[in-house]
Order: structure tokens, then C-alpha cells, then sequence
């Protein structure tokens, strides 16, 4: 397990962020990422995971591909980035920065409307 505080963590995800590709990074709109240290009970019940170990990220909102006219207005979409979860799963501070790149590109893959499978045959692009 690789433990790094909150503030250290966020660069991790900031760093996975901005360095995007352009194409992606340029389309994200009205979507906020945000790091939370475990999934909280709601969403580990809504998900179906055992327990909050298994969920790494979580995407909530309306896909950039079904938004519409009705879309305008409303409140931002959120990627939650789970941090201890994924700290628990890696033993190198590399492996570390890869996992949160992987995590969060497979949640902006929601976002972009993109399924798991979608995701899966498109590793190469987004995934």
C-alpha cells in the first residue's frame, strides 16, 4: 500500500488531468473531478460493491453524448476519485500514478458516454 496525504494525492489527479490528450481535455464541460478518501455508504450500496475497497471512481451525471437542450443549467456532472481504495491496491508510488491515470480516464470514458465494454475495445484512445 502507497499512502500519500489528500493535498499530494490531488496533484496526482491533476497531473492525470492535464495531461490528457488535447482532444479530450478540451471537451470536458460542466464537470467537476474531485478526490474523496472512501466511497460513502450510499454509493457503495447504490454500486453493489462488497465493500468500498472495490470502487475506485465514480462517475454521476449526464453523458457529454445524451446531453440536450433540457441539459442547460444544471448543476455540474462529478468524477469522485477514491483515494484510499486506490492507494490500497498498489505497492510502488509508480504503479500508484498509473492506477489514478487508468481510473481516471475510465471515469471520463462515462462521461464521453463511453461504456465499459466501449472502453475495454477502445483501450488504445481512451482507456
Amino acid at each position: 500500500m502507497v499512502q500519500l496525504g489528500q493535498k499530494e494525492f490531488e496533484e496526482l489527479v491533476l497531473v492525470a488531468l492535464v495531461t490528457l490528450p488535447e482532444e479530450f481535455r478540451t471537451a470536458l464541460e460542466n464537470v467537476d473531478v474531485v478526490v474523496e478518501s472512501f466511497p460513502p455508504r450510499d454509493v457503495i450500496a447504490r454500486t453493489g460493491v462488497r465493500n468500498g475497497f472495490g470502487l475506485l471512481g465514480l462517475y454521476q451525471g449526464v453523458p457529454l453524448k445524451n446531453r440536450g437542450p433540457h441539459y442547460s443549467g444544471s448543476l455540474p456532472d462529478k468524477i469522485s476519485i477514491f483515494r484510499v481504495p486506490i492507494q490500497s491496491s498498489v505497492n510502488a508510488v509508480e504503479d500508484l500514478m498509473q492506477l489514478v491515470q487508468h481510473v481516471v480516464l475510465h471515469e471520463l470514458g462515462h462521461y464521453f458516454g463511453l461504456s465499459d465494454d466501449d472502453m475495454r475495445e477502445r483501450r488504445g484512445s481512451l482507456h
